[in-house]
């Protein structure tokens, strides 16, 4: 396994997964319009294992939510780690401001170093498009800058998608279908409730909501989907109660089976529950020129 392909893995695989491609006319009526329903979002700091082939320890990953005045921030950081960290290093850091009622997103920013480079992308999410700033750092070479423009809307990024998902009915059997842009381009994501499942965690039996993923590239210029080879199924289960909590999930992606599990949640109180509101100004990313 190369370095940069196992690099590849653990960024998409936290992508919380017919080689025909489909006009924005075929799949625009199949998006899920529903505003957000309740949930119930306690600032909180969830802890995650992630697992390799059922049998390595791959890396570890923290998600903290605060309150940001009108806003929530989610923050996520993931790291390989142990054995697995000698066969690939990689870090990643994710920030994403939303409003708290809608849990629509307004801007994100992503940074991911492994050992060849390192990206950094800035996403202003607008009512009409998604403005993405993206720069990459190898470590041997030129830096570049670039800046691209999405003409679509709505689109979520990785964080507020899982949100907006958390706060639905999930019947069995509902579908809920988004948008997703978790870096620098948008996927056309799909999640299905599966039924209902009862997970081992910590040792505790918790009953959970089971939803199957799958995910299609998107072209960001012409919304034409195409397949998504990389990943070949998804699954997620949250707890199936009031906070709706990720318990669990799998993947087979194209270098085998991952996971990444629940290991800890800490609620926040006072300061720590709080985050300072973001400025207009840090929120900016300029679109390119005509």
């Amino acid at each position: 396994m190369s370095i940069r392909n196992s690099s590849f893995a653990i960024r998409h695989f936290l992508l919380l997964c017919l080689c025909v491609s489909v006009s924005a006319q075929e799949w625009s009526s199949s998006l899920t319009r529903t505003p957000a329903g309740p949930l119930a979002v306690p600032p909180c700091v969830l802890d995650f294992e992630l697992g390799w082939k059922n049998t390595i320890k791959a890396g570890t990953a923290r998600v903290t939510i605060q309150e940001a005045g009108p806003y929530w921030r989610a923050s996520a950081q993931a790291s390989s780690t142990g054995f697995a960290r000698t066969l690939w290093s990689y870090d990643c850091t994710m920030s994403s401001i939303m409003h708290q009622k809608s849990l629509a997103p307004l801007f994100m920013q992503h940074s991911e170093t492994d050992r060849s480079e390192t990206c950094r992308y800035r996403v202003a999410f607008q009512p009409r498009r998604v403005i993405t700033e993206s720069t990459i750092l190898p470590k041997d070479g030129t830096p570049s800058t670039g800046t691209t423009v999405c003409a679509f809307s709505p689109i979520e990024d990785l964080l507020s998608v899982i949100l907006y998902v958390r706060s639905l009915p999930l019947k069995n059997g509902d579908k809920i279908t988004r948008v997703v842009q978790p870096w620098d381009k948008p996927y056309l994501t799909t999640f299905e409730v599966l039924g209902r499942e009862a997970m081992t965690n910590n040792d505790k039996s918790i009953p959970c909501i089971k939803l199957g993923i799958q995910i299609r590239k998107m072209d960001r210029d012409t919304l034409v989907l195409s397949s998504y080879k990389k990943m070949k199924t998804a699954t997620i289960w949250v707890s199936d109660d009031a906070e709706r909590l990720p318990v669990e999930m799998r993947a087979e992606i194209f270098i085998g089976y991952m996971s990444c599990r629940l290991t800890g949640k800490t609620m926040l109180t006072g300061k720590a529950a709080q985050s300072p509101v973001p400025s207009s100004a840090s929120m900016f990313v300029k679109p390119p020129a005509p």
